[in-house]
């Protein structure tokens, strides 16, 4: 598709003269400023008003470009200076070719992309949150050598190789950028021999170098939580200069960034910082466990900034010396913990007694084997599905006797209480393990070697009460008895 709004320069001449204009001339501003430039009016001949501003070209990582040695596709993206004051959602790029004697609206005009939606979040920052007009580029848009080729050439000082680059938008039922057909432009000077380009406006003639950054770390890919890791970022110009500024470094964890701190760029164009502050990896999410470098130029007239691309780190987490709450004592209830943890980070827990292991989980019952033995509790964490940490062990501590053991049920006897019969003590129900002795009573009083499960009643006891103590005995805890209810002797 081709705009052609080319006018007799005769008839240019005259409107011109009906509207007290003057013919462009040779540039009265800045040398190498386009003689059109900033452009008078975008609706000649029915209005005097300016264009709505200048353009800012960009590369696919989504840093300013002002120069290039591809002509057949320029820049990746181009973003308008102000916003639409018709609200348009799409914005389209043409070529415009500078014709000496002629007013802007008059050069001749063709497409040079299609028409894109705007604001685009799937664009580089920072051009994925602008909201003034940005065009997006296919790969065979923004041909200027085609253009060039389909014009004619231009000698006049200020007029030869230079081409204007204009942005257009429409918006809802097909509304134009402005009644009045404004638009945002800026100018780039053609080297036809070398095949490249620069632009001149709104630079006015010099250009600003792009820069770009490298991040690297030591040690590579990954680090123990709290141990040194130094960040190494290089900063490279366009023009081969070393740029003066400072280098910010992030760790970013989905999308979000933690500062690191700062360096100063040196003499080489690098800078480096060492930090023990890295956070434990985000085990999942978006960019989660990278680290990036933001250069800043001290004059961002002579350099643009720019970030390095994400370096993917990992960092494993480090247990902390885990504490462990309880009587410390038989049969007792004893918890451990790691104390606060990091995001994503989670504790596995090993009890020992005399260091073999006797349990897992972040509470243990102690059991009445660990009795006069040292307890510990050790700790390991992991960062999502990463390798686990070296162990930490708290403070040991001696297991006290525990408490005398008590039945849940109480021991009976059974049988038929007949003197002559045999009668049989059961010992109830006790904490598992546990052994028991006997000792069996006539009238609450001891009967001399009466010592079994069993007892055969004889002819003296009749009339009296027999029962039976129960002793339970286990290690690690005080020995607990209980007495059977008591049977009269028939």
């Amino acid at each position: 598709m081709r705009i052609n709004r080319t006018v007799a320069v005769g008839a240019v001449t005259a409107v011109m003269a009906a509207l007290a204009l003057p013919l462009l001339a040779l540039p009265a501003s800045a040398a190498g400023t386009p003689p059109w430039e900033p452009d008078p009016a975008t609706n000649f001949g029915t209005s005097t008003t300016p264009d709505y501003g200048t353009l800012t070209f960009y590369n696919s990582a989504g840093q300013v470009v002002t120069s290039g040695t591809n002509l057949a596709h320029l820049f990746d993206y181009a973003e308008a200076s102000t916003a639409d004051p018709f609200a348009g959602t799409k914005a389209t790029l043409y070529f415009a070719a500078p014709s000496f004697g002629e007013q802007p609206p008059s050069f001749f005009v063709s497409l040079a992309s299609s028409s894109t939606a705007f604001p685009n979040p799937s664009a580089p920052a920072p051009l994925n949150t602008a909201t003034d007009p940005v065009v997006t580029l296919a790969s065979a848009d923004a041909d200027l050598s085609n253009f060039i080729a389909s014009v004619p050439a231009q000698t006049q000082p200020g007029y030869a190789d230079v081409f204007q680059i204009r942005l257009l938008t429409t918006g809802p039922g097909g509304v134009g950028s402005g009644p009045n057909g404004q638009y945002w432009d800026a100018d780039v000077l053609v080297d036809p021999n070398a095949g490249t380009w620069t632009e001149v406006y709104p630079s006015a003639g010099t250009t600003t170098p792009a820069t770009t950054t490298t991040l690297a770390a030591s040690p590579a890919a990954s680090a123990q939580q709290g141990s040194p890791v130094t960040l190494t970022a290089t900063v490279t110009a366009s023009d081969s200069t070393i740029p003066g500024g400072s280098i910010e470094f992030d760790q970013v964890f989905d999308g979000v960034a933690t500062p690191l701190g700062s360096a100063a760029v040196d003499s080489t164009g690098v800078a480096a910082l060492t930090t023990s502050g890295l956070l434990p990896s985000a085990p999942s999410g978006a960019n989660a466990g990278e680290l990036t470098a933001t250069f800043t130029p001290t004059d961002s007239s002579s350099y643009t900034g720019s970030t390095s691309s994400p370096l993917a780190y990992t960092v494993n987490p480090v247990a902390n010396a885990p504490a462990m709450a309880g009587p410390h004592q038989a049969g007792q209830r004893e918890t451990c913990s790691d104390g606060t943890l990091d995001f994503g980070v989670a504790p596995s827990y090993t009890w020992l007694a005399n260091g073999a292991s006797i349990g897992t989980g972040s509470s243990l019952t102690v059991p009445g084997s660990a009795y006069k033995k040292t307890l510990a509790c050790q700790v390991t964490v992991r960062d999502g599905t990463g390798p686990v940490s070296a162990p930490m062990t708290s403070t040991p501590v001696t297991v006290i006797l525990g408490k005398a053991l008590k039945p849940s049920k109480k021991p009976a006897l059974s049988g038929s209480h007949k003197a002559g019969k045999v009668e049989t003590v059961h010992s109830g129900t006790w904490p598992r393990g546990a052994k028991f002795t006997y000792q069996w009573l006539l009238n609450g009083k001891v009967i001399r070697h009466a010592t079994k499960s069993t007892l055969r009643l004889t002819r003296s006891e009749r009339g009296k009460k027999v029962s039976c103590r129960v002793t339970a005995h286990l290690a690690g805890f005080a020995s607990g008895t209980a007495t059977t209810s008591s049977v009269k002797v028939s």
